[in-house]
């Protein structure tokens, strides 16, 4: 069987878009409504706050594609407001407009300076404030789309050569960039039981054939917007964003099924071969970081995997294995160095 063909997330009918987001800050309650019913005719959902401590707890979990601040507001100012969140490298790209009442130039240079993009004045007909949130959803979408083609082009050049799928670094990258926006992402790793029996009684021919099927299954079998990568010689981890774990546990037992149910015949012989699942999910860690969510992982995985090889011992007696520990942290130092050797760092 030839290598499966690259599968991008493009080759599938496209999910919908995220809606772009907006954050409105301002302490006039009246202006602030008016803001976010205009954002609403431009398709942003918008947020508003009251003032700028409000807004910075917003922002601690939450992504957004443009904020529209008040210059003037009490307990953190616009441009105080501002320069915190071009502080923080989550934030610091975002597109931020200014509201103010005041025309004279000392202030927009002041603004523009301290990490504004454009400015609104509060006297501004309508059709003047259309025009500039008209300008800010264009260069956002545009900003959109180039990020998403610069993820596309790395994704191709960061593919497992064997099985098609992502190799670790793009798998890292991605899930820590999930987790940066505030996306609620869930982890399963797949683990092939006893493969390396096929390689030692049938050859690493066979052994390959079958990684690469299985990688054309994953590819074929999963959701568009799942992403799946070779971990390691017979191991694969899913990221799945958005659903709730027992959707995923549901998506996971239907492709166990379908591995299990898969055959290859060499020679005279036909054989299939068994996987065992390890599941974590973001929202159930304290602070979600793909090394606790992978360390959770394999510790579930390994955990199936005793269990089911001693049937009649009680669970409580598993222990996890010492020296699952470290080749757990190798790999994802591993992965990180990868990804900054890429970055160019």
């Amino acid at each position: 069987m030839s290598t499966p063909p690259f599968r991008r997330r493009s080759d599938a009918i496209p999910a919908e878009p995220a809606p772009l987001r907006a954050l409105v800050v301002d302490d006039d309650d009246n202006y602030r409504a008016y803001i976010v019913n205009v954002l609403g005719r431009f398709g942003f959902a918008a947020i508003p706050a009251g003032d700028g401590a409000e807004a910075m707890a917003i922002m601690r979990d939450n992504h957004f594609d443009i904020l529209i601040v008040d210059f003037e507001m009490p307990r953190i100012s616009g441009l105080e407001l501002i320069a915190a969140v071009r502080a923080q490298e989550r934030h610091a790209d975002v597109y931020a407009v200014m509201l103010t009442g005041r025309d004279d130039v000392e202030t927009k240079i002041s603004a523009l300076g301290l990490g504004f993009d454009d400015f609104i004045l509060k006297s501004a007909s309508e059709l003047e404030i259309a025009a500039k949130l008209s300008a800010a959803r264009r260069l956002v979408t545009r900003q959109r789309r180039l990020d998403s083609a610069v993820r596309e082009l790395y994704g191709l050049a960061t593919r497992d050569e064997l099985t098609g799928l992502f190799n670790r670094r793009y798998f890292f990258a991605e899930a820590e960039r999930m987790l940066i926006e505030g996306m609620v992402i869930n982890l399963v790793l797949f683990d092939l039981d006893d493969f390396k029996v096929i390689n030692d009684t049938y050859g690493h021919i066979a052994g390959d054939r079958i990684l690469r099927d299985i990688g054309s299954l994953f590819l074929r079998r999963t959701r568009h917007e799942d992403l799946i990568a070779r971990y390691g010689g017979d191991e694969f981890v899913m990221l799945v964003p958005h659903l709730m774990p027992p959707e995923v546990e549901a998506l996971t037992g239907r492709l166990c099924a379908d591995l299990s149910r898969a055959q290859w015949t060499f020679g005279m012989e036909t054989v299939s071969i068994g996987v065992t699942c390890g599941f974590a999910c973001s929202s159930l860690l304290e602070v979600p970081t793909v090394a606790p969510l992978l360390s959770t992982c394999d510790r579930d995985l390994y955990k199936n995997k005793w269990i089911r090889k001693h049937p009649a011992v009680d669970p409580s007696l598993y222990e996890y294995p010492p020296h699952r520990e470290a080749s757990v942290i190798e790999i994802e130092e591993e992965g990180r160095a990868e990804d900054t050797k890429n970055n160019g760092g």
